[in-house]
């Protein structure tokens, strides 16, 4: 491959990464087929990256235009992968909130896999310990002891009694209620959670679905121009749920976190409109990539927890492995 091929590539690279600066910024309503560069931006930053390196080695002076525009992304997206991870020791007056998209707790496996689920769930919450669990496609039929949990708020949209969204706490819930998107299994639900004489507003986020199977074949899900369709209404109802989302959480007064499956990256539109007011905990104590959701390979960030900026992140961890299709992660807060 010639040299100047490869530059070409390297151009249509620059280009895309440009492109997808003005993602987190235009409505999906207002350009839907924009939005999409959102679920891609990550590996685009990973060719620009590998140009910088191959132009570099053969010292190539247009290794700098990958090279400056990595350091703007990288100042303008924030940090892709944090290097650092906490060791510090953290103090019993703190509350941890954990996140899962369950997959139903994988319903359909089979009947003697079912224990070993419920086992591996169970062992994930002694170890992390958590005061608060918010869990997304959740389903009322398993095994998994949340004896622990006595306060829980679990709420189906109707009329979608299969998948539903759970809140399950250690402290009284005083109050709940759900935002009940239409047409859609996906949904917002919250609980004041009472700790001592405080109150802390948990929401438990699943906007919409993508409702892509990496593992089936293209043809088979309506081929390419249906699944670029798809995803481009899929941002849109995003959009929507974000701004009802958002106009809720203006009548609240409480400390706020907010944490689920956005299914959506850092890169994207919805993202950028809860990080613009709240903290993403990952960004503030996570290590690594962070992600939890892998797309036939490829590494996504796409479930969060954002917490009020009055709320001090002393933790951040997403765990390594689950039977799941999300990795559950956990943040915890000083009280």
């Amino acid at each position: 491959m010639t040299r100047k091929l490869l530059f070409g590539i390297n151009v249509l690279a620059l280009v895309l990464l440009l492109l997808s600066f003005f993602v987190p910024l235009i409505a999906p309503i207002k350009f839907p087929l924009l939005s999409l560069l959102s679920l891609s931006t990550l590996p685009i930053i990973g060719v620009n990256a590998a140009f910088a390196i191959y132009w570099l080695v053969r010292w190539d002076p247009r290794f700098f235009l990958s090279a400056t525009l990595l350091i703007f992304a990288h100042i303008y997206f924030g940090p892709f992968v944090l290097g650092r991870k906490n060791t510090q020791n953290i103090s019993e007056k703190s509350i941890g909130v954990l996140s899962h998209n369950v997959h139903l707790f994988d319903k359909y496996a089979e009947d003697m896999d079912q224990g070993h689920i419920a086992q591996e769930y169970e062992l994930l919450i002694k170890r992390q310990a958590p005061e608060i669990i918010c869990l997304q496609e959740y389903t009322s039929v398993h095994s998994v002891d949340f004896k622990k949990y006595p306060h829980q708020y679990i709420y189906f949209n109707p009329p979608f009694k299969l998948m539903g969204q759970a809140i399950m706490s250690q402290y009284p819930i005083i109050s709940r209620g759900s935002l009940n998107f239409q047409n859609t299994a996906n949904n917002v639900i919250y609980a004041d959670v009472l700790m001592d004489q405080d109150t802390l507003r948990v929401y438990n986020v699943h906007l919409q679905s993508i409702g892509i199977n990496p593992t089936e074949n293209l043809v088979n899900q309506g081929g390419a121009e249906k699944i670029k369709n798809r995803i481009s209404s899929t941002f849109v109802k995003q959009q929507e749920q974000i701004e009802t989302l958002l106009r809720h959480m203006e009548t609240v007064k409480y400390p706020k976190i907010l944490a689920g499956d956005f299914n959506n990256t850092a890169f994207s539109y919805a993202y950028n409109q809860i990080a613009d007011q709240f903290q993403d905990t990952f960004q503030k104590q996570g290590h690594g990539l962070g992600a939890t959701y892998y797309f036939n390979g490829l590494p996504l960030r796409i479930d969060f927890i954002f917490s009020d900026p009055r709320l001090d992140v002393l933790d951040f961890e997403t765990s390594e492995k689950s039977r799941s299709d999300h990795l559950p992660i956990i943040a915890r807060f000083k009280r």
